[in-house]
């Protein structure tokens, strides 16, 4: 995997994006209709081409071919352009007199950003169920887990990275590296002028460097994935897969995403080895307290929802289970998978007979977090990752289930 330098997700980009899939060179019949889809957003209605490509996507996920990563990925990008298209635009509410007017609809204009930007990320938590989107991934981790860690950053320090990201968008390396140290001798807490300094190394193939600037980034804020993705990286330039491994390994510790797990396979590659998450589509959301209308499932999922009520008196908002006489897990997602386990032992598919031989290992927490992870169960991946045995655990549970020899 070829790194990429990371920049604020824009509309710009994502039309980009959007034109880069749209002028590709092949397709087949189902490129087709996406193809269609995407050129009636672009040339007629925002609203139109999502929803052709919306009736694409579920008339193939009830055919044999199934719909294509590429469709889940084209739908998150013109959610994203919908509504950062609504999210840019300003309105007056005073009058040409300069005195206030009423501003009601100020107010409803507000409402339908805000509603833009829940269907946008909707759709991303979607993608990540019925599909692998990495995109719809990246934006949900942006936009709902990492967190802006400069906010007490002086504005001098501010001033010298900004003349840093000029140099470096010249590609003057040398001077951006020179006005990335400037800020950080201003501020040496400024964690991202220490990300963009190791970004200075990286575009002059200087990978140990990187490394150095990278892990100094990495340890200022270790819940942040942006400096341990970059740190594999570079360590795989440098053929040091052993390391890069071990990083990688960390990583799903702090947010497993399809970006680390993608690592990942490319690590084990080398080792004539594969990545075997064991994780399986599905179409609904994960058992949520905060959310009283979730649609009722049917067949053994029905236990697996059932749970949440069941469970309900002792456990918080994030789904944090309180000790109780009724179960020892501290999860609502490990309860709601064991409950349906255990309740439809001799009946249950193909696809959960591993979680189920993880249930019988002792790994059922491992399997939940690591191979079924979902953003809405972040606040108890935290909770649980935030012990050592258990980013100890998950790490082993990586190694023991889910790498298979080629």
């Amino acid at each position: 995997m070829e790194r990429k330098r990371l920049k604020k997700i824009t509309r710009s980009l994502a039309l980009t994006l959007l034109f880069s899939l749209f002028l590709g060179t092949s397709y087949s019949q189902s490129d087709k209709q996406i193809q269609k889809a995407v050129k009636v957003f672009l040339n007629k209605d925002y609203d139109d081409g999502i929803d052709l490509l919306v009736k694409y996507i579920y008339k193939a996920v009830n055919s044999e071919d199934g719909s294509s990563y590429e469709a889940y990925e084209m739908w998150v990008e013109m959610e994203y352009m919908r509504y950062a298209r609504y999210n840019d635009m300003e309105i007056e509410i005073t009058s040409s007199d300069g005195s206030e007017v009423d501003s009601s609809f100020y107010n409803i204009f507000e409402e339908l950003k805000n509603a833009y930007k829940e269907s946008f990320l909707n759709v991303c938590r979607k993608s990540t169920l019925e599909s692998s989107s990495m995109t719809g991934e990246i934006y949900l981790r942006n936009y709902l887990v990492d967190y802006n860690p400069d906010t007490a950053v002086s504005e001098k320090a501010k001033s010298y990275f900004k003349e840093g990201e000029e140099f470096f968008e010249k590609e003057d390396f040398e001077l951006a590296e020179l006005n990335y140290r400037k800020a950080l001798n201003e501020d040496s807490t400024y964690y991202e002028a220490m990300l963009y300094l190791g970004d200075t190394f990286w575009a002059r193939e200087d990978y140990d460097s990187a490394i150095v600037y990278f892990t100094m980034a990495k340890e200022m804020h270790p819940d942040l994935l942006e400096p341990r993705n970059h740190i594999v990286d570079a360590l795989m330039k440098k053929g040091l897969y052993y390391r890069a491994k071990k990083e990688c390994l960390e990583a799903f510790t702090v947010y497993p995403g399809v970006d680390v797990k993608m690592r990942l396979y490319n690590i084990l590659e080398v080792e004539n080895k594969k990545l075997n998450e064991h994780r399986f589509i599905r179409f609904f959301y994960p058992n949520n307290m905060k959310d009283d209308e979730q649609k009722e499932l049917s067949g053994f999922f029905a236990t697996y929802r059932e749970a949440k009520e069941e469970i309900s008196k002792y456990c918080s908002e994030d789904g944090i289970i309180e000790p109780n006489g009724i179960t020892d897990d501290k999860y609502l997602e490990v309860y709601s998978y064991r409950k349906m386990f255990e309740e439809h032992e001799s009946e249950l598919p193909e696809i959960l007979n591993f979680g189920f031989k993880a249930m019988e290992d002792g790994y059922l927490d491992c399997y939940v977090f690591i191979s079924l992870f979902h953003v809405d169960i972040y606040p108890q991946f935290k909770d649980f990752m935030s012990h050592e045995e258990n980013r100890t655990r998950s790490m082993e549970y990586i190694e023991k289930y889910l790498i298979e020899g080629v």
